[in-house]
Parts: C-alpha cells; sequence; structure tokens
C-alpha cells in the first residue's frame, strides 16, 4: 500500500509538471517593438503567474 501511495505522488507531481510546462508554453512573445505588444505580454505574464500560483496551491 505504501507503494502505491508514492507512485500516485509520483504520478501526480508529474501531471502537475506538464501543465506548468504547458502553460508557459502558450505565453506570446512579443513580435514587434511596440508598447501595445509588451502590455499586452505583461497581461499574459500577470495571467500566467495567477495560474501558476493556482496550480502550486492545488498541488
Amino acid at each position: 500500500m505504501e507503494k502505491l501511495k508514492e507512485r500516485l505522488d509520483m504520478f501526480s507531481d508529474a501531471v502537475i509538471a506538464i501543465i506548468i510546462t504547458i502553460m508557459v508554453l502558450e505565453l506570446p512573445m512579443p513580435q514587434h517593438d511596440s508598447v501595445s505588444e509588451y502590455l499586452q505580454f505583461g497581461k499574459a505574464i500577470g495571467i500566467f503567474f495567477i495560474s501558476f500560483c493556482y496550480v502550486a496551491n492545488i498541488w
């Protein structure tokens, strides 16, 4: 029973790591040097940070 619990813990850690990786890959990079694109990038970073905190809290 202890081994099963350990395996489930490792599986959940792997799933959380995959979720966080996918969240990072979805961040849009600015294509041009314009203020509006950097503002959108900053907004995306803020949303990522909030989502990361939420996922980390569940973990």
